[in-house]
């Protein structure tokens, strides 16, 4: 009896604990989703890689992060992107739910990308990207434990909130015609949420008033490509305003219109790794289903306590 109690309360204390740590960066730091394993969804970060190649894709994710940890975050998506070539640029959108309980968000957001070629070979190309969105953001207050109840910066029973922002991007390539022609590098820098500001909940007053804050990224990597595979390493940077910073290590092996892999280390200690499936067979001519899957453990200190997440990813995409 004395074990079990012990174990409750050790498990009450970590719990406590990760709370403290999290919720204060929920409202005040990263209030972004983490950028998905599946590096096809790139343009939700950076609009400006909306459909860089001559293909157009619809797909859908959705993430489980801390299966360990109760009422651990969850990310689901659903996305498009196409590109119009004669007019030199894409168009995308796309829908995000978030939940990091208590606070649950809705993002509807369309992406533009305007293309310009930098060689007469029409090869090396510079996007400008810009993102419009609209977020919900729900707050549940009665799912929030805390000691003292009076505590004048608790949130109220409940707090809904619409809010509109923008996003920026810039992203350079030196190969933009077909991603398994010939190697090429690539870089690109995004901003989000530009439009600075305080989310006010009307139902909670000015106490648990949320401060919007800017975030940013950069990628930089290389794709080589050998007959109909390629490997591409890759950094991806996070940054935001309150001086939060992590970096993505990535690297990609994958074989045309057969199957992918990919190996993920982040600067929190988190190690990933993807695999997916390619299908063509039977489908609309030139299109291809894409099936792909991964694991992540946090490797350091907090890794038994947050437990494995997962990710899956389903997508349609056509050839033009």
């Amino acid at each position: 009896m004395k074990k079990r109690i012990l174990q409750s309360l050790l498990s009450t204390f970590k719990s406590s604990i990760l709370f403290l740590f999290l919720f204060p960066i929920c409202l005040f730091g990263q209030q972004l989703p983490d950028r998905s394993a599946f590096t096809e969804t790139d343009f939700i970060w950076n609009p400006a890689m909306t459909a860089v190649y001559d293909y157009w894709e619809a797909g859908a994710s959705y993430r489980q992060q801390w299966i360990g940890f109760e009422d651990a975050p969850s990310t689901a998506t659903l996305n498009f992107q196409y590109p119009f070539f004669k007019q030199n640029f894409s168009l995308g959108g796309f829908f995000m739910h978030d939940n990091i309980s208590p606070i649950q968000s809705n993002t509807f957001a369309m992406t533009y990308a305007y293309k310009i070629k930098l060689k007469r070979s029409g090869t090396d190309q510079l996007s400008i990207g810009i993102m419009g969105m609209l977020n919900h953001m729900f707050l549940d207050g009665l799912e929030v434990v805390v000691k003292d109840e009076d505590d004048e910066f608790l949130p109220g029973a409940e707090g809904n909130k619409f809010s509109p922002n923008l996003g920026i991007g810039a992203f350079y390539t030196s190969y933009a015609e077909d991603d398994f022609e010939e190697s090429y590098f690539f870089a690109g820098i995004g901003i989000n949420q530009v439009l600075p500001g305080n989310l006010i909940f009307d139902e909670t007053g000015s106490p648990a008033n949320i401060k919007r804050a800017i975030h940013g990224n950069a990628i930089i990597g290389y794709r080589s490509i050998e007959e109909d595979m390629y490997i591409e390493p890759s950094l991806w940077v996070n940054y935001s305003a309150v001086n939060l910073l992590d970096a993505n290590i990535n690297l990609k092996i994958e074989k045309h219109e057969a199957f992918w892999a990919s190996l993920n280390l982040s600067t929190n200690k988190t190690l990933g790794i993807q695999l997916g499936l390619i299908l063509n067979k039977g489908l609309v001519q030139n299109g291809s289903l894409r099936m792909g899957t991964m694991g992540s453990y946090n490797i350091g200190s907090f890794g038994k306590a947050r437990g494995l997440g997962y990710e899956f990813y389903l997508a349609y995409r056509f050839e033009q």
